[in-house]
């Protein structure tokens, strides 16, 4: 069992891309793990407007081996009554790369079928991963999309980097001219420097060492306190409790890699307002 760590580095989306693109993230690699037979522990997604990011803890190295069993024609229509395999049955063995002598019988309530035992040998995880993360990629839906550059995929914006772990070695593979890495980035203005990360705990504190909190609820809370530091300092005292919009304090955790409040003033004229069109227009 290992840590798979997935993040898609982008230029800024709108804020109200990320929480449906980190929904369908989850839920889409959940599908494909289970086709695949793939067990894992712990789904978690977090995001920026400039990271999408997926971690699996304990995914399955290996897929189990198994054995599929493909039903064919008849039994009366495979064989005749000197026990000589028909066109169907050879034709259905020749499909499935089975002599036919090969062929077993199985019954059913509709009578008795030919079937083609098929033991398939299991893949490892790391060999499957790449179409997996390109896969994710490749579908995940947004109310608008666009193209860049000389390529064909089309995304919310451009993607920029890619920060693809399994067991903390890189998972290889590309989208359009962007390679994945071991490598993730900074806020963009206060610090843009390439971050070298191993596994998902590791990601988020050297993030949070490089001015961004990629967690949501983490960021929820530093948008929430910095709000409440501003109004304290302006009043001047521990008294004073700002008045939240709860709409309003997430879609500003997701316009930003990291919160920092300001406290502005405007003329007193403007609260001869009613307060409802106050705090509806701020």
């Amino acid at each position: 069992m290992s840590e798979l760590l997935f993040e898609i580095g982008i230029e800024e989306i709108p804020a109200g891309y990320i929480q449906p693109a980190l929904q369908f993230l989850e839920q889409a690699v959940c599908k494909q793990f289970e086709a695949l037979g793939l067990r894992c522990g712990q789904v978690r997604t977090v995001g920026t407007p400039r990271r999408l990011t997926l971690a699996v803890a304990d995914l399955q190295t290996r897929q189990p081996d198994r054995r599929v069993e493909h039903t064919g024609p008849a039994k009366k229509a495979g064989f005749d009554a000197d026990g000589n395999p028909s066109r169907a049955a050879l034709g259905f063995a020749r499909s499935r790369g089975v002599a036919v002598e090969d062929l077993q019988v199985t019954a059913t309530p509709k009578g008795e079928y030919l079937v083609a035992v098929e033991d398939i040998k299991g893949l490892e995880t790391k060999a499957l991963l790449p179409e997996i993360l390109a896969g994710l990629i490749r579908d995940l839906p947004f109310p608008k999309s666009m193209r860049w550059g000389r390529g064909q995929i089309s995304f919310a914006r451009p993607i920029l980097w890619l920060l693809a772990l399994y067991g903390g070695e890189v998972v290889d593979f590309s989208i359009e001219e962007t390679k994945s890495g071991a490598v993730t980035r900074g806020h963009r203005f206060m610090a843009p420097a390439e971050i070298t990360v191993t596994g998902f705990e590791d990601y988020l504190e050297r993030l949070r060492q490089h001015s961004v909190l990629a967690d949501p609820v983490e960021r929820r809370a530093a948008v929430i306190a910095e709000v409440s530091r501003v109004v304290r300092e302006r009043a001047g005292g521990e008294g004073a409790e700002p008045v939240l919009d709860e709409k309003l304090v997430d879609q500003v955790t997701f316009l930003v890699e990291i919160p920092w409040g300001v406290c502005g003033s405007f003329d007193e004229k403007f609260l001869e307002l009613p307060e409802e069109v106050l705090i509806t227009s701020m």
